[in-house]
């Protein structure tokens, strides 16, 4: 952690794991809860654990590799382009996980790569979306304050009280 205001130490494995942990429940909970908007008779019962299980699991590896690249980067909380550039990252990262994901199962025509390019554009919007979240929670915030203890105090030539003299 930073301590002292250094901000030359970034925690990278808190922000890798918690964009990890935290990116990959947001979006089972997302799933969980569009499913639920959905299918607005069906109770939790109904559509049980799946969406939450599942999209976890297939958000886990963009999720961590968004935290790899905001790790890599040096993203802070207080930062002024913060959250878009973490949004940037976890759609990069999403729509490109999806893409290698539907390029493994095999594409046969011209209509495919339209759908495909349509499919890794909605994953990759959701997975922003849980980046954005994720990163209000895992992000460092830097604490830019005056209180640095490192630094010279300035001298401003106090000598003692006038009415003592």
């Amino acid at each position: 952690m930073k301590t002292d205001n250094d901000l030359t130490d970034y925690p990278y494995m808190q922000v890798i794991i918690l964009f990890a942990g935290i990116g990959s429940a947001v979006g089972g909970l997302l799933a969980q809860l569009g499913l639920l908007f959905v299918f607005r008779n069906a109770d939790f019962s109904q559509i049980g654990y799946q969406p939450l299980l599942y999209v976890g699991l297939l958000g886990f590896i963009p999720a961590f590799l968004t935290g790899i690249v905001v790790a890599y980067k040096r993203i802070w909380r207080n930062d002024n382009k913060s959250i878009s550039t973490v949004f940037l990252i976890g759609f990069m990262t999403s729509a490109c996980y999806m893409g290698v994901i539907v390029l493994y199962l095999g594409i046969n025509s011209l209509i495919e790569i339209g759908v495909l390019l349509a499919f890794m554009s909605v994953i990759g919007l959701f997975g922003a979306m849980n980046a954005a979240l994720a990163s209000t929670i895992a992000l460092p915030k830097s604490c830019k304050s005056h209180f640095d203890k490192r630094g010279e105090k300035e001298h401003d030539n106090y000598q003692e009280l006038s009415s003592l003299k």
